[in-house]
């Protein structure tokens, strides 16, 4: 590499720092002791340079020198200036996770870097930058924070917070089954972060338990804004999503599934309500191949999560049956109306909203039985004193029937 002459120096040296995070980021030296190395004036710039003072140093055997003079190309162009990569956290098809150091702000972060092989895919590298830029939109302690997102050489990143902790996902697949107070001081932290996303015009449409981080402190943070999109996204976005289901089968909303345009935060709220469920039951709401996940989300009855875990209250039952509601008009309009319901559960009350929702859709139903069951009547009618009395008794019959059937699902 040293045989270049159209490189200029500055560019040689710019390649010697990137050498040395690489070799730092394996493990193979320090950043102390590649300070410390002293800069010999016969040695030429660029990596054979950098090699040869390391190996005359004692910081490097021959043997690394040569593997790194051979892996120079590869070292040099996988390094994203300003950072300093220190261990994989995690990949996945696209791409890969960094730990990583922030130089000039000296604190650690999380670089995600597209696999170079998609450097050419524009649908990938527009949704990576989407998502950073989605990301920079927000800024709340319960949705993780974006800090960067750029290019280096063949490399594309999006450098976020760094959140040292677990999934709920990672917890549920060691088999715990939450208990309630725990589940709904998360779901709850969730919940003021999709208010604040909706606030802003955004849907997740992808909330899981894969992408909830708890950290050791406790706090929970919304992750993986790659599918998320603006309620007001233009119709170019919408067309080419037309007939896609967006989501994780297990907690996907009836409205994903049908793949309608109009998705908002009632389709998040679903979601929530799935991972809810979840958590306390240890299992998801339905289950099956995805075809058959994505018929039960659409037709099947759902089962309450406290006639499954009995240690479960029945406020929480009718939260869950609420935010899991088949159509979007009967669950919780808002995450701010979830959130209150959520909050009157850690306070050891019945949740208000819930209840009132199901009382109404309740008594609704029944009238409308009484209604469809009910003869018309062709003569001139009873006196005026008798319809009245059955229109009381009817509400009287109707009213105890209601508190009956309440009484029985709190349980």
């Amino acid at each position: 590499m040293s045989g270049t002459p159209a490189k200029s120096e500055a560019k040689e040296r710019a390649e010697e720092e990137r050498l040395v995070h690489a070799l730092i980021s394996r493990g193979l030296l320090t950043r102390e002791e590649a300070q410390a190395c002293p800069a010999a004036a016969a040695s030429p710039p660029g990596v054979e340079g950098l090699l040869a003072r390391l190996v005359h140093a004692g910081l490097l055997t021959t043997g690394q020198a040569k593997r790194a003079r051979k892996d120079a190309a590869a070292l040099v162009g996988q390094q994203i200036p300003g950072y300093q990569l220190l261990e994989k956290l995690g990949s996945g098809s696209n791409g890969v996770v960094y730990k990583a150091k922030q130089m000039s702000m000296d604190r650690l972060v999380a670089v995600k870097i597209l696999h170079p092989k998609y450097g050419a895919n524009a649908a990938l590298l527009t949704r990576l930058t989407r998502e950073a830029h989605i990301a920079a939109r927000l800024s709340h302690n319960n949705i993780v924070q974006a800090i960067d997102v750029g290019s280096a050489g063949p490399l594309h990143y999006f450098v976020m917070e760094l959140v040292e902790g677990r999934t709920i996902q990672d917890e549920l697949a060691k088999g715990k089954v939450y208990a309630e107070h725990e589940a709904v001081e998360i779901i709850v932290q969730i919940a003021q972060a999709l208010s604040h996303a909706s606030r802003r015009g955004l849907v997740h449409r992808d909330v899981k338990p894969a992408n909830i981080v708890l950290t050791g402190e406790g706090i929970a943070k919304l992750a993986d804004l790659g599918m998320a999109r603006t309620e007001a996204d233009d119709a170019e976005l919408r067309r080419k999503e037309r007939g896609l289901t967006i989501g994780t089968p297990y907690y996907i909303s009836p409205e994903q599934v049908r793949a309608e345009e109009d998705i908002d935060t009632r389709s998040d709220l679903y979601s929530l309500g799935a991972t809810l469920y979840h958590m306390v039951t240890g299992r998801p709401p339905f289950e099956g191949a995805s075809d058959e996940v994505f018929e039960k989300h659409l037709h099947e009855t759902l089962t309450p999560p406290d006639h499954i875990n009995e240690k479960l209250s029945g406020g929480l039952g009718e939260v869950v049956e609420v935010l899991m509601a088949k159509d979007r008009d009967e669950r919780y309009q808002t995450p701010d109306d979830a959130v209150l319901d959520l909050e009157c559960l850690l306070a050891g009350q019945g949740p208000k909203l819930a209840r009132q929702r199901i009382q109404a859709g309740t008594l609704a139903a029944l009238t409308k039985g009484e209604e469809d069951e009910a003869a018309p009547v062709h003569s001139d009618g009873p006196p005026h004193g008798w319809i009245w009395i059955g229109v009381l008794g009817g509400v009287a019959g109707l009213s105890l029937l209601l508190n009956l059937i309440l009484m029985l699902r709190s349980r």
